[in-house]
């Protein structure tokens, strides 16, 4: 039985989800590709997975919207999400992330290692003997 943790990115850029998941596939979790706000949003209703990475600007709608959506599902109040994004993240992006309890905002590119370190710290990957010295 596999114990990876879930991650689900909802991104419309088909090679970049494709480039983040294998990076976190990589590092031992299990990671679904949903390409649009309406694939994203029957994922998230499945409630299959411990954290969401969302872009947030996506033709159907915008990343907040599936933010605030997602927050008034039953057992989905507290998931951690992560928003990447190729918008300027400024005081208006910091300040909609923080009043939907976003963990952290990243600009498209951005930085892998301290991507993926922020998502370690949000969810853990615990080795299947369950040896945490070993991460």
């Amino acid at each position: 039985m596999d114990k990876r943790p879930k991650i689900l990115i909802v991104e419309d850029e088909a090679d970049f989800a494709k480039m983040v998941r294998m990076r976190l596939e990589s590092e031992g979790y299990e990671v679904t590709v949903a390409e649009n706000v309406h694939v994203g949003t029957q994922e998230i209703l499945k409630g299959d997975h411990e954290l969401v990475i969302l872009d947030l600007m996506m033709p159907e709608d915008e990343g907040f919207s599936v933010v605030r959506r997602m927050r008034r599902f039953p057992g989905r109040t507290s998931t951690p999400v992560v928003i990447l994004t190729g918008k300027d993240i400024d005081d208006k992006v910091r300040d909609t992330a923080d009043a939907y309890g976003v963990a952290a905002v990243y600009s498209k590119p951005c930085d892998s290692v301290q991507f993926v370190e922020k998502i370690k710290s949000l969810l853990p990957v615990i080795p299947l003997d369950g040896d945490v010295s070993k991460q």
